[in-house]
């Protein structure tokens, strides 16, 4: 494990189950070896450092471009496992990436809907994590947070307490193939909506 992802990891831990008393559920469903794309809600800023504590495994992180400008993090972000990604265009560096990490046996971590829900509620998967997971035909393995939004919703500049709670559900298959329509990609994102709110 990557030493800085390790203290990294500790502090999270810390936070956690000192401040939110977070608990995970399912950690048994997350594989211990090889690629894996895991799939999560996203209602706050919490979410990927939390989920990520959740699944007992070095996680990448995938992040917007536009915090890694100042100086301080475009040093330290890459060193917890968080890598730039551009939300406004279509990123075929940032795909390549996450490609080339998912071939190399990491577990990445995304978020489908693109950006933290307004109102706490689960909204629908844009295509763009489909796209990844057929290509690179891994696992890919819900997840759902609970009582991040009450702790850390995106209209609160500092987080307050609520008790946490991830949910892992278990890894599904994307369809097999070298190539894909776009209504695959969209029927492959429907069914990461389905899985992750079965985790209600």
């Amino acid at each position: 494990m990557n030493p800085w992802y390790r203290f990294e990891y500790k502090i999270v831990e810390a936070l956690t189950l000192g401040v939110w008393h977070c608990r995970p559920e399912g950690r048994e469903n997350v594989p211990l070896t090889g690629g894996v794309l895991a799939i999560s809600n996203h209602v706050s800023f919490a979410d990927p450092t939390t989920v990520g504590w959740a699944m007992g495994r070095e996680t990448q992180f995938l992040a917007r471009s536009s915090l890694f400008k100042p100086p301080v993090m475009d040093k330290l972000l890459p060193l917890c496992n968080a890598h730039p990604v551009n939300r406004d265009a279509a990123d075929v560096k940032g795909i390549r990436l996450i490609l080339s990490m998912l071939k190399a046996g990491e577990l990445v971590l995304m978020f489908p809907e693109g950006t933290r829900s307004p109102d706490g509620g689960l909204r629908e998967a844009e295509t763009g994590a489909a796209m990844i997971a057929c290509k690179a035909q891994v696992p890919i393995l819900p997840c759902r947070i609970f009582g991040a939004f009450a702790a850390y919703p995106r209209t609160r500049k500092f987080p307050g307490y609520a008790p946490m709670r991830v949910r892992i559900g278990e890894p599904f298959r994307p369809p097999e193939g070298r190539r894909f329509t776009k209504e695959q990609y969209e029927e492959l994102a429907r069914r990461m909506t389905a899985e992750i709110g079965k985790l209600e």
